[in-house]
Order: structure tokens, then C-alpha cells, then sequence
């Protein structure tokens, strides 16, 4: 077994585990669910609920309007992020043996494996929800599967939220991701008009 198929075991095992508890403890609250990584070889399960959002709109965007849309998909802001983190303990040794550097691999070799650490997620989450782990006395169309980063675009998110959930949950969160995506486009628009004001 090589250390994706090894990796990808483990978080599978592990998270079956993991979500199951969230699900039973949160619910219908639940809007959310999947996984969160850094942009290294490192991921925590991530969710939130309708709770938190109001509260992190409240507390961290003093309930304005317009940053909604932020509170709701920002995951850094999600007061749920480092829990249930402890019964992943042995996908994170997994995680480890890629942080071992080959300093003869080439960058198109070091991307590719990167891309088969990502697409693992993606399989685990597609798999546990075949299995009916994501519907398990809740509503499967009111959640959302996602993987998120704080870095990553809202245009690249919502590419993979694409590949792993229904049509129809795919119907009910399209507008937040369209406006995202849109105000992205407007501030870099923006930004570039005026630096090539300044030039």
C-alpha cells in the first residue's frame, strides 16, 4: 500500500467516525461539513451550524449585511474548526510521511502528488455519503460537502463543492458562490485600475 492509499484509509476510517458523532450531536443545525486544510499536507474536520453562523456574524462582522456571504463560507471565522480534531490522530501521522521532502522529484511530480492528496479528500467524502453518512436522520440536500481553504478562490471551492454534492444543493448555494466570486472579480478589477493609474 502506498502512502496515498494508506492516507486515504485512514481518513476514511477515521472520518466515518468523526462525522457520525458531529451528526448525532448537531444535527439539523448542520450547513455545512467536510474538510478544512492549510495548504500543506494538514486538514481538520470542518462544519458549522446555523448557530455558529449567527453568532460569528454577530461577533466577527457585526451583523452587516453585506458581509453575510463572508461569515457564512469564511472557515478561519467558523467557531466549530478544531473540533472533533482528536479522532484524527492517525490520519495525521498519515499526513506526515508527506511532509518528507524529495529533493529529486521535479515540481510537475511534486504537483501531482499534491493533486492525489486533494483528490483523496474529494473520494473520502463521496464515498461516506454513498454510504448515507451525510443523510443519517438529516436533510442530505440542506448540507453542504465541501473541502475549504482559506486561500483558495471562491471560484476554486465551489469547483470542487461541484464534483461531490447533489444538483440540488448545488441549486440552493449558487447565488452565494455567483456574488462571491463576482465581488472577488470587482476588487481585483479595482485594484488593478488603479495600479495601472498609478504606473
Amino acid at each position: 500500500m502506498n502512502k496515498i492509499e494508506n492516507f486515504e484509509n485512514t481518513l476514511y476510517k477515521e472520518s466515518k467516525v468523526a462525522f457520525t458523532k458531529i451528526i448525532e450531536e448537531h444535527g439539523n443545525e448542520l450547513y455545512v461539513i467536510g474538510f478544512y486544510f492549510t495548504g500543506s499536507y494538514s486538514l481538520l474536520p470542518m462544519f458549522n451550524t446555523l448557530s455558529g453562523l449567527k453568532k460569528v456574524h454577530e461577533e466577527e462582522y457585526d451583523n452587516e449585511d453585506d458581509d453575510f456571504l463572508l461569515a457564512k463560507w469564511n472557515v478561519s471565522d467558523f467557531p466549530s474548526l478544531e473540533m472533533y480534531s482528536e479522532y484524527f490522530n492517525d490520519t495525521e501521522k498519515a499526513c506526515y510521511e508527506f511532509d518528507d521532502i524529495d529533493y529529486t522529484a521535479s515540481d510537475d511530480q511534486i504537483n501531482e502528488q499534491w493533486q492525489q492528496w486533494l483528490s483523496a479528500l474529494e473520494r473520502v467524502l463521496i464515498q461516506l455519503d454513498s454510504e448515507g453518512v451525510f443523510a443519517n436522520g438529516i436533510d442530505r440536500n440542506k448540507i453542504t460537502i465541501a473541502i475549504l481553504a482559506y486561500d483558495e478562490t471562491e471560484a476554486a471551492q465551489f469547483e470542487r463543492i461541484k464534483r461531490i454534492n447533489p444538483p440540488i444543493v448545488l441549486e440552493n448555494i449558487k447565488i452565494d458562490f455567483d456574488t462571491m466570486i463576482a465581488n472577488r472579480n470587482e476588487i481585483e478589477q479595482s485594484v488593478l485600475a488603479k495600479f495601472e493609474g498609478v504606473s
